[in-house]
Parts: structure tokens; sequence; C-alpha cells
């Protein structure tokens, strides 16, 4: 009887519980990345989306913080020049800056691990997704979505994230820089 009340208990338990970092595939995919940063010294990176040439994504790491953008930009040649020239900042910035709000997909990685939902009420990830934002909080009734469509928006969200990340990572080692 004993065991059966435990298990009923921890089925309720992680029905009520928020997804967790092992359920996303973004923080080994971060991982990578940092790695390839770190042994290039490089604060940005960015490449040209493979599957859509006409946008763009880029990577900024501030100490203990990962920003990752993908956007299109009215501009696409000067990104692209930005890009081709090394200057992988001033292609973040463009990124940020685009009147394309619709096409940019945003996240503020705060510990840059990847996303994790926190109902600590610590520090916790953002994402921004053409101009709607979501909190990393477990507080899906703040975001006004029931939890599983909360769950389903962050695991989305995770999927893409990571995906990005992984071309960040796969750049050529000549597009890693410090500028």
């Amino acid at each position: 009887m004993r065991r059966m009340l435990l298990t009923i208990l921890a089925v309720l338990i992680a029905a009520v519980m928020p997804a967790t970092a092992q359920d996303f595939t973004s923080p080994t995919a971060a991982q990578t990345l940092l790695r390839q940063m770190d042994a290039s010294q490089a604060d940005a990176l960015a490449v040209r989306d493979p599957d859509r040439p006409e946008r763009f994504i880029a990577a900024l790491r501030l100490p203990g913080q990962l920003l990752v953008v993908s956007a299109t930009h009215p501009s696409v040649d000067l990104v692209a020049q930005r890009l081709e020239g090394g200057d992988y900042r001033g292609v973040y910035l463009d990124l940020q800056g685009t009147p394309a709000q619709a096409s940019k997909f945003f996240v503020h990685d705060m510990e840059a691990d990847g996303l994790a939902v926190s109902g600590r009420g610590d520090a916790y990830d953002m994402i921004y997704d053409a101009g709607d934002s979501l909190a990393c909080n477990g507080r899906w009734k703040d975001a006004k979505l029931d939890k599983d469509e909360y769950r389903d928006r962050i695991a989305k969200a995770d999927a893409r994230y990571a995906r990005l990340l992984s071309l960040l990572a796969r750049a050529p080692e000549a597009q890693v820089s410090s500028r």
C-alpha cells in the first residue's frame, strides 16, 4: 500500500513539475558552441542560415550569458558584407535592430547553458519570437497559457534554439572572431 501511494505521489509531482533541462536539446548544443567560442576566444559569432539565405544567425557572449538572435534584415547585402568581413558583433547588432521584427527569434540564455525552466525565482531564460515574449520561469498562468501550451511553446523554442546553436557551432573556424 505504501509503495503504491509513493508511486502515485511521484506521478502527481512529475505531472505538475515544469519541464527540466533534461527534456531539452539546447543545453548540449550550448555547451558545444561555448567550447568553440572559448577555444577561439570569441565573444561573437555569426552565420547565414543555410536553409534560408536571407536569414542570419548571430550570438553574443556576455559574462555568464549567451544572446542568440536569428532574423532577416532589409539590407541583406550590408549584413552579408559584415559577415564576410568578420564583423560578427555588427551582424548581431544589425539583427537585434532589424525593422523586420516579425522575422526575429531571440533567446536570452541567462546562464549560457541552454534553455531551462526555472521555478525558483532566480534569473530565468527569455524567448522572444516575432514580438511575443515567453519567460522560462514555470509560470504558465502569468503567460496566459495553459500548462500544456506553455510546455509546448518552450519545447518548440528549445528545438529552434538548439538548431541555431548547432549551426553557429558548425561555422568554419574562419568565421569565429572576437571582434
